[in-house]
């Protein structure tokens, strides 16, 4: 393969970075160019777990196998097990292919892994490690068909070069992940609410300036970017590990437990709606104290910010919740049944709520 018939690397990847649902076009772009049927993108530790998984031309049941079969375990994996060995010896990203494998084979556990990859026919491949931080790493790789062979020389000094831009675009990505959370602290500044940005290990991500006078009289606390507080009935601790963990909670009230001469103060967690095609740092959960409640300026203001409403929806989930009819919204907004559908179907999609019935339940939490 000449240099010459390569894409754009940069373009690539860096494309799949300011467009996320593109990274599985741009995993079989190198694939291709590296003679593999699969690209792979995958996250793997603490906030980065095996649903980061993103594989092209995969099918989903076979990435829950590999779920089911605990196939992120170095115990297991060979090619998780040859990243470890390397890492231990403080080699962070070096590029590892078959060779490596064949190292680590014999300190396995067990075969399920090995006997899932001739199943789904993934034997071969070569891999580095784009990330490696606090939140575990995000690693790239080629997966292989027994028909394709082990990779050659040529093949893995394409993927070598391809790996360089896809560590730049995975960097940009996890950036613009992380902005969200602080322009997120700072729109519920603005509108005066008092809010803890939550990552999905419940640590914070950021905070609004009114939060921190809560960690300056020592309300409540923080060790290590985790939040807990004494609180009823339970602590804020445990209000957060209900919020980030599976199924877990998606909405929780408690009441810190202060000292009788300060006011009583109450927080309230919201889990933010999922969004697929994340690198683990985008905002998981807020906590907050003194929501804009019986203030619908408030409340509207409150639903964009924390599910991206336009005021439009807002102001139609307010007035759904009102127990309005969709005739009388209509009526009052001056808009045709269809497009007040249309908005229906985007605030639901925003609120990540299927129906009517568990809207009134999200809002409830919010308005009550």
């Amino acid at each position: 393969m000449r240099s010459g018939e390569l894409p754009d690397w940069n373009d690539v990847f860096l494309t799949a970075a300011l467009e996320p649902e593109r990274w599985l076009e741009a995993l079989d772009v190198m694939a291709k160019h590296t003679g593999a049927t699969h690209g792979q993108l995958i996250g793997v530790g603490r906030a980065r777990d095996i649903p980061f998984n993103l594989v092209s031309n995969f099918e989903s049941a076979a990435l829950q196998k590999f779920i089911d079969i605990g196939g992120g375990s170095p115990e297991l994996n060979f090619r998780i097990a040859a990243s470890v060995r390397h890492i231990e010896r403080g080699q962070f990203d070096p590029l590892l292919y078959e060779r490596h494998y064949d190292g680590v084979m014999g300190t396995l556990s067990s075969a399920r892994y090995v006997e899932f990859c001739e199943e789904v026919d993934i034997p071969f491949g070569c891999q580095t490690n784009l990330v490696l931080d606090g939140v575990g790493l995000i690693g790239l790789a080629t997966l292989r068909k027994r028909k394709e062979g082990r990779t050659t020389s040529a093949q893995r000094r394409v993927f070598a070069q391809a790996a360089v831009a896809a560590r730049r675009g995975v960097r940009l990505q996890e950036r613009m992940e992380g902005e969200q959370a602080r322009f997120l602290a700072g729109a519920f500044e603005a509108i005066g609410v008092t809010a803890f940005v939550l990552d999905a290990r419940g640590q914070v991500l950021a905070l609004s300036a009114s939060a921190e006078q809560y960690l300056l009289r020592g309300d409540i606390r923080m060790s290590n970017k985790t939040l807990d507080a004494d609180g009823t009935p339970f602590s804020l601790r445990q209000a957060i590990d209900a919020l980030t963990s599976e199924p877990g909670l998606h909405h929780i009230r408690l009441r810190l437990d202060l000292p009788i001469d300060k006011p009583k103060l109450f927080l309230e967690g919201f889990r933010l709606p999922a969004r697929p095609w994340s690198l683990g740092k985008l905002p998981h959960a807020i906590v907050i104290a003194n929501a804009p409640r019986r203030d619908r300026a408030g409340i509207a203001a409150f639903l964009t910010t924390l599910y991206g409403m336009t005021p439009a929806e807002a102001d139609i989930a307010m007035r759904l919740y009102d127990g309005k009819s969709r005739g009388e919204i209509a009526a009052e907004r001056s808009v045709t049944a269809e497009t007040l559908r249309g908005q229906i179907k985007s605030l639901y999609a925003k609120a990540a709520v299927d129906n009517e019935a568990a809207l009134m339940r999200l809002l409830a939490a919010i308005m009550s």
